[in-house]
C-alpha cells in the first residue's frame, strides 16, 4: 500500500492506494479531518464500511446478485446476506491495491485492471480514478473505465464527511437538489417508484437539520435521490455544513444519482483520527453514481456499457468557511 498526500497553501487531501480511497482532507484554516479514517493505514484492510473508497464495478446494491445484459443473464458474488451484490461484491475494487500512476504535488491518479468474470462482471475493464486540488478549496475526482465485452458500470467515490469535531452530524445541515428520491424495500432495494421529495422526510431541497435523524426521533436515511435522468454537464447538486464549524461543503458531479446514506451503520472500529472511535452518525456519505440496481429496474437511466468505449465521470468536493 502506498500512502499520497497532494494539496496547495488552502487545502491538503491524503490518499491510499489500497481501494484508491481518499484517506483525509484538511483545510491549512484549522486543520481539522473532514472525513472520517484511520491514522494507521494498515486498519483500513479491516474496514467493512468502505472508507473514502472507490466502489464497484456496480455501486450500491443489485438485486440477487444477477442481472440482464444484453440477451445474457449473469450471477454476481453475493456478498450482503449472500443474497445481493453490494459495491461489486466482496472482492471489488474497493479493496485491491491500485497502482499509482501519475503523482504530482496537486494531483494523483490510481488505474486497476480486473479480469474477465472478477465478481462475476463480464469484461477485462480497466480502471482509472484521477483526484486533483482546484485552487482554492476544490477535491476534483475523475473516475473513468473501458472494458472489452459489453457490460454495466456504475462507479462511486465513498468518503464519510463529518465537518466538525463533535463526533457526529447533528449540528450539520443538509440541502439536495433532487424533486424525487427512490423508496427502498427491506433489503434496501429500489421498490421501482419514483416518488416526490414535497412534505416527506425526504425533502432537502432547502436546508435541513440532521438532529432529528441522530436523535432517533425521524428515520436513518439510506436512499438516491433523483438528480437527473441522465449524466449531465457538471452542475452543484447538494451543500453541507456544520453551524459548529462554519465549514461548508458544496458537492458538483455529471451523474444522475446522489445517494445520501446517515451512516448509521457505523460500528466501533479502531480509533480513527483525533482517537475517536466511529458509532452511528459520525458521517455521513454523498455518493454521486447512477440509479442503484438499474439493470433490474424498468425505467431507471441505464447503466449499460458497451465494449470499447470509455466511462467517465467527474465530482467535486468544495470546502469554504462561512
Amino acid at each position: 500500500m502506498q500512502l499520497v498526500q497532494i494539496g496547495n497553501d488552502h487545502l491538503k487531501a491524503s490518499f491510499l492506494s489500497y481501494g484508491a480511497r481518499i484517506v483525509d482532507i484538511r483545510m491549512a484554516e484549522n486543520d481539522l479531518p473532514l472525513i472520517l479514517g484511520f491514522p494507521d493505514s494498515m486498519d483500513y484492510l479491516n474496514d467493512t464500511a468502505y472508507l473514502g473508497a472507490i466502489v464497484g464495478r456496480v455501486a450500491n446494491r443489485i438485486a440477487f446478485g444477477k442481472a440482464k445484459i444484453g440477451s445474457q443473464f449473469f450471477e454476481f458474488d453475493k456478498n450482503e446476506n449472500a443474497i445481493q451484490t453490494l459495491h461489486g461484491g466482496a472482492k471489488s475494487c474497493a479493496v485491491q491495491n491500485w497502482q499509482i500512476e501519475q503523482n504530482d504535488n496537486m494531483s494523483v491518479t490510481f488505474a486497476l485492471s480486473e479480469p474477465d468474470g472478477h465478481m462475476g462482471f463480464p469484461g477485462n475493464c480497466h480502471l482509472k480514478v484521477a483526484y486533483e486540488i482546484m485552487p482554492p478549496m476544490c477535491l476534483k475526482i475523475t473516475i473513468q473505465a473501458v472494458s472489452d465485452k459489453d457490460g454495466i458500470c456504475n462507479l462511486a467515490s465513498h468518503p464519510y464527511f463529518c465537518l466538525d469535531d463533535s463526533g457526529d452530524i447533528s449540528a450539520h445541515e443538509l440541502q439536495i437538489s433532487a424533486k424525487h428520491y427512490l423508496p427502498v424495500n427491506d433489503l434496501s432495494i429500489p421498490t421501482g417508484e419514483i416518488n416526490a421529495v414535497l412534505n416527506s422526510r425526504f425533502d432537502f431541497l432547502r436546508p435541513r437539520k440532521l438532529t432529528q435523524i441522530v436523535a432517533g426521533r425521524q428515520a436513518p436515511i439510506d436512499h438516491n435521490f433523483c438528480l437527473s435522468e441522465t449524466q449531465t454537464t457538471l452542475r452543484e447538486v447538494a451543500t453541507l455544513s456544520s453551524n459548529l464549524s462554519n465549514i461548508t461543503l458544496t458537492i458538483s458531479t455529471t451523474e444522475a444519482g446522489l445517494q445520501f446514506y446517515t451512516g448509521h451503520h457505523l460500528s466501533a472500529t479502531p480509533d480513527g483520527y483525533n482517537k475517536r472511535s466511529y458509532k452511528p452518525f459520525s458521517g455521513l456519505c454523498l455518493e454521486p453514481q447512477a440509479w442503484p440496481d438499474a439493470p433490474n429496474q424498468k425505467g431507471f437511466p441505464s447503466i449499460f456499457l458497451p465494449a470499447n468505449t470509455p466511462y467517465q465521470q467527474i465530482s467535486c468536493f468544495e470546502f469554504n468557511m462561512k
